[in-house]
C-alpha cells in the first residue's frame, strides 16, 4: 500500500536549510503543480469520506458482535495484513526507539478512539451526536499543536474552525436528545476524542521517518493487543460471524483502519496539523449523507444548513496555511 506517503517523508529528510523542505508540494519552478494540487484535493476527500463510512460500519458491526470484540478482530486483520505485505515487500523496519512511539501512536488513534467510539454508541449514543463529538478534534487538536509542535494558528483558521464547529453543532441539533442513559457512552466518546486529538500530534512529533506499511503494522497491532484484555474478559469475546457481518468487518479493517488512517498521517505529513484536522467538521455531514443513502435517512433543512456552514468554515481554515 502505498498512499503517496513517501511524499512528505522524502521532504523531511532534506536540510535544514533547503527553502522547499517547508513545502512538500514544491515544484523546481517554486509553484505547485497542476498534479499534485489534485491529488492533495483527492486525499482530502477520500479521508473524509472513509473516515465517514468508519460510522456506518461500525453502527454494524455492532449488531453482531460486542465493541471491544468488534475492535480487536478490525486492528487484528488490518496490521495482519499489512504485515504480510509488509514482509512481502522486504519493507524497512522501525527501530525500537521509533516503534514504541509508533505503538503509543497506535494506541491511542486507533485503540483508545475507535474501542471508545464503538463503546459510546453501543451504550446509546447516536451516531450523529457521536460524530458531532469527534468533529471537536479540530479545535482540540489546534491548541495541542501550538505548544508541542510549535504550529502557528492563524485568527483566519481560528474563524474557519469555530465556524466549521457551528456548522455541525446545527447540523445534528435536531438530533441530540441528551439523557441520564447517554451520560457513561458520551464519557467514551470524549475518551476517543482525545485519543485521536492526542494521537495525532504525537505522530506527527514523533514519528515522522516513519515507513508507511511497517509503521502502520506496529500501530494496528498494538491496539489490537491493547483492546483484547476487555474483549475476553469483560465481553468474553461476544461475536457472530454471520454472512452479513464479514463484508462490514472487512470494510472497517482495511478500508477505515489501513486506508483512513494512511490517509490522515499523510496529510499530516504535508501540511500543518489545524490545517488537516479541520477536514473532519465533514465528517458528519458525509456520514449523514451516506445514512441517508444507506439507510433511507433523510437531511433535514438544519443538516443542510449546518453541512452549508461547516463547508464554508473548512474552506477557510484549508485556505489559510499555518
Amino acid at each position: 500500500m502505498q498512499l503517496n506517503a513517501t511524499d512528505g517523508l522524502e521532504t523531511m529528510e532534506r536540510p535544514a536549510g533547503d527553502v522547499t523542505a517547508s513545502r512538500p508540494d514544491a515544484n523546481p519552478v517554486g509553484g505547485r503543480g497542476p498534479t499534485s494540487r489534485g491529488r492533495d484535493l483527492l486525499a482530502r476527500v477520500a479521508l473524509v469520506a472513509v473516515w465517514s463510512s468508519g460510522f456506518i460500519s461500525g453502527k454494524l458491526g455492532l449488531q453482531h458482535s460486542a465493541p471491544y470484540t468488534f475492535a480487536t478482530l478490525r486492528f487484528a486483520i488490518a496490521g495482519s495484513v499489512l504485515l504480510a505485505i509488509a514482509l512481502a515487500r522486504r519493507a524497512a523496519w522501525p527501530g525500537w526507539r521509533l516503534t514504541g512511539h509508533l505503538a503509543v501512536t497506535g494506541i491511542l488513534v486507533q485503540a483508545v478512539q475507535f474501542s471508545s467510539i464503538y463503546v459510546g454508541m453501543d451504550l446509546g449514543v447516536p451516531s450523529g451526536l457521536a460524530a458531532l463529538i469527534i468533529a471537536l478534534y479540530p479545535l482540540a487538536a489546534s491548541l495541542l499543536a501550538v505548544p508541542f509542535l510549535h504550529e502557528r494558528v492563524t485568527r483566519g483558521q481560528y474563524l474557519g474552525l469555530v465556524l466549521g464547529l457551528g456548522g455541525v453543532a446545527l447540523a445534528v441539533a435536531g438530533n441530540i436528545h441528551l439523557n441520564g442513559d447517554y451520560v457513561v457512552g458520551l464519557g467514551f466518546l470524549v475518551l476517543a476524542l482525545a485519543g485521536i486529538s492526542a494521537g495525532t500530534v504525537y505522530q506527527k512529533r514523533f514519528c515522522r521517518g516513519m515507513e508507511p506499511v511497517t509503521g502502520n503494522a506496529v500501530q494496528l497491532l498494538a491496539a489490537a493487543a491493547v483492546s483484547l484484555p476487555p474483549a475476553l474478559f469483560a465481553e468474553g469475546f461476544a461475536v457472530a460471524f454471520t454472512a452479513d457481518y464479514w463484508p462490514v468487518l472487512l470494510w472497517a479493517a482495511l478500508v477505515n483502519s489501513i486506508v483512513g488512517v494512511g490517509l490522515l498521517y499523510t496529510l499530516l505529513q504535508r501540511h500543518g496539523t489545524s490545517q488537516v484536522s479541520s477536514l473532519f467538521y465533514l465528517v458528519p455531514m458525509a456520514t449523514a449523507g451516506l445514512a441517508a443513502l444507506a439507510l433511507d435517512q433523510h437531511l433535514s433543512p438544519l443538516m443542510l444548513a449546518g453541512l452549508i456552514l461547516a463547508t464554508a468554515g473548512t474552506l477557510l481554515a484549508n485556505r489559510i496555511r499555518t
